[in-house]
């Protein structure tokens, strides 16, 4: 008997191919779309973590703003001069070689693109665990200082200090016997005995002769220096949004440290208390003149201080189009009125429609002024 073979004709294989490259075909290309969607949004949760993070340094520094400032009894020191770098100027908000330093305040419109510079004066805006330490430094029965448990908590001998004496309306800075008005932590009985008792003894740095009584730290956004730090994903027009603390060690500060990538836009209100007794509340986005705003009344009348921040969310999506190209940096009406301004991305930012845009609010008040 013959064996009967049956096989597939080439019409049968050719339809067989046909409908597998079709259903690879469709695969690709939901692969390629979850890939890019996956893509988006893992983007997206970086920029926001990043945005937690450096916003939190920024809330955290304006909460402190004021912290271990001297009031009164200050000699001669120095602040910024001409640092190399700096296109805009910020030694216009120094406040030496005598004046009391101000706690926090603001340039509207003094930066790049028209952006606010936010500048926070305190002992503990450093970046540093010399400025986070503090002890009472008593007169009698003898000249000494209290320990703390754990002893991490305590200043180190070589920490670079201030001495505060203080009540309940004045912080004045005590001099050395041996000049100036700072010196090593070692050296902490030889400040002038005519002070409170206790007094406070602040670290202010770890390891270098003191300039200033204090530590200053300025936000602001700029493009980097080189251009190829800003990151590739980052809409052409955008900046950085750093912190740049000032060093002692030189006239102009130590590397500005990036706390927000892609950033469009900064504007700075305060909400200040203008007859000190809680039922006139203004707003103000500049009071850096300091005839008009010296530090005392600073102290007195700021209540509230707000931060807005336009900022690239996420990367460039072509299959997204953003629909405002005049979003508000600020707001319009409410609790204060119009803050802020219209921020203009068609004039700013190179095919700013295919990027997703976030406004970030802060809204902090201050703790440490009084």
């Amino acid at each position: 008997m013959k064996n009967r073979q049956s096989g597939v004709t080439l019409l049968e294989l050719l339809i067989v191919m046909g409908i597998f490259m079709i259903v690879i075909t469709a695969s690709s290309q939901m692969f390629v779309s979850l890939l890019s969607e996956f893509k988006q949004q893992s983007k997206i949760t970086v920029t926001n973590i990043e945005g937690i993070l450096g916003l939190e340094m920024m809330r955290r520094d304006i909460e402190n703003a004021g912290y271990g400032l001297p009031w009164d009894g200050l000699t001669n020191y120095q602040e910024l001069t001409n640092p190399v770098g700096e296109l805009y100027n910020p030694a216009q908000f120094n406040d030496a070689p005598t004046n009391p330093p101000r706690a926090i305040f603001s340039g509207n419109g003094t930066g790049w693109q028209g952006t606010d510079r936010l500048v926070v004066k305190a002992i503990n805006v450093a970046m540093n665990s010399t400025s986070e330490h503090w002890n009472f430094l008593y007169t009698s029965p003898a000249v000494s200082t209290n320990v703390w448990t754990p002893a991490a908590d305590n200043l180190l001998a070589t920490d670079h200090i201030i001495v505060i004496s203080q009540d309940a309306n004045s912080r004045i800075l005590v001099p050395h016997t041996l000049g100036g008005f700072s010196n090593t932590f070692s050296n902490v009985a030889g400040f002038s005995t005519n002070r409170s008792d206790p007094s406070v003894v602040y670290g202010v740095d770890p390891n270098t002769p003191l300039k200033m009584p204090f530590n200053r730290a300025d936000y602001y956004v700029q493009q980097p220096v080189t251009a190829s730090d800003l990151p590739r994903y980052c809409a052409a027009g955008t900046g950085i949004l750093y912190k740049a603390v000032i060093a002692h060690n030189s006239t102009g500060f130590l590397t500005p440290q990036p706390l927000l990538e892609c950033v469009a836009d900064m504007q700075v209100a305060f909400v200040n208390d203008v007859n000190g007794d809680g039922t006139v509340m203004q707003k103000f986005e500049d009071i850096s003149n300091i005839v008009a705003y010296p530090a005392d009344t600073i102290r007195s009348q700021v209540k509230e201080v707000r931060v807005y921040i336009l900022a690239q969310e996420g990367q460039r999506d072509r299959n997204y189009t953003y629909p405002n190209p005049t979003p508000r940096v600020g707001q319009i009406g409410g609790d204060i009125g119009d803050v802020g301004r219209n921020f203009d991305l068609n004039a700013n930012i190179t095919d700013w429609s295919h990027y997703r845009w976030k406004l970030y609010t802060l809204v902090v008040k201050p703790s440490n002024l009084q």
